[in-house]
């Protein structure tokens, strides 16, 4: 299987996990500032813009072999958070094959990074560019996931991909129809929309991951970046259409 194929797949199943997850997350608990009492950790609305990346692989890949089982060879090579070897606690957050490779050096092994533009409440979020570009290891970028999988990581071949929701004042209207209720939330996305492009109120990944492509392949790191678009992920207000994007290392 090519990395393509991979992220339609990625793309179908995101759709599916966001129409039918019953994950709640929730945030952080933290101290009223007034009281300085402790304050129970808030429940966010449900879909894949509030998973975290490991609950989202998760229910993307009971997804995946129950729509695909033919796609894996051998039928069982699927696995999730795989240890790497020599780093303590660091795991590999998908390894499969497609193409009858044994076990212990399977076809792929994939790091998956979600990328937030706006929090669950639809304002600003800053740690965009940082979870892709950083490197700082407190961070989890992912040029920091490329260098670890290219010196440590098993497989024949290595990628990571990753999913991002995009904004617009076009994609705020249809949010307010589908989503009367989060008017909140909503106008918190168009105030961030504004900001970024007054005109038209575009704000998404993609300028952002060419500038990344640029310097990953500058460094050797990757092939050609490929993108894949999906639409329609509703079911939280801060959702809607956006990207699937990946890089195979080289």
């Amino acid at each position: 299987m090519q990395l393509n194929e991979i992220l339609q797949r990625f793309s179908e199943g995101l759709l599916f996990v966001d129409q039918n997850t019953t994950t709640i997350t929730t945030g952080r608990s933290h101290k009223n500032r007034v009281t300085g009492i402790s304050e129970p950790p808030p429940t966010y609305l449900p879909g894949v813009h509030t998973m975290t990346e490991n609950k989202f692989v998760e229910e993307l890949s009971h997804w995946w072999i129950s729509q695909y089982k033919n796609d894996f060879n051998p039928p069982n090579s699927l696995r999730r958070e795989v240890p790497y070897a020599g780093i303590p606690r660091a795991k590999c957050d998908l390894i499969f094959s497609t193409d009858g490779s044994e076990d212990s050096n399977p076809e792929w092994a994939i790091e998956v990074k979600q990328i937030e533009l706006v929090g669950n409440n639809g304002k600003n979020n800053d740690f965009g560019v940082a979870k892709i570009l950083s490197p700082y290891l407190k961070d989890r970028s992912l040029i920091h996931d490329i260098k670890r999988l290219k010196q440590h990581g098993v497989g024949k071949r290595k990628a990571v991909i990753g999913y991002c929701f995009n904004y617009s004042f076009a994609t705020c209207e249809q949010a307010k129809i589908l989503h009367p209720n989060s008017k909140e939330y909503i106008d918190n996305i168009h105030v961030v929309c504004k900001n970024n492009d007054p005109i038209n109120g575009e704000y998404n990944v993609e300028p952002m991951i060419n500038f990344a492509d640029e310097i990953f392949r500058s460094q050797n790191l990757v092939k050609n970046l490929l993108i894949n678009k999906f639409e329609n992920a509703w079911r939280h207000p801060c959702g809607g259409s956006g990207v699937i994007f990946g890089w195979e290392l080289t």
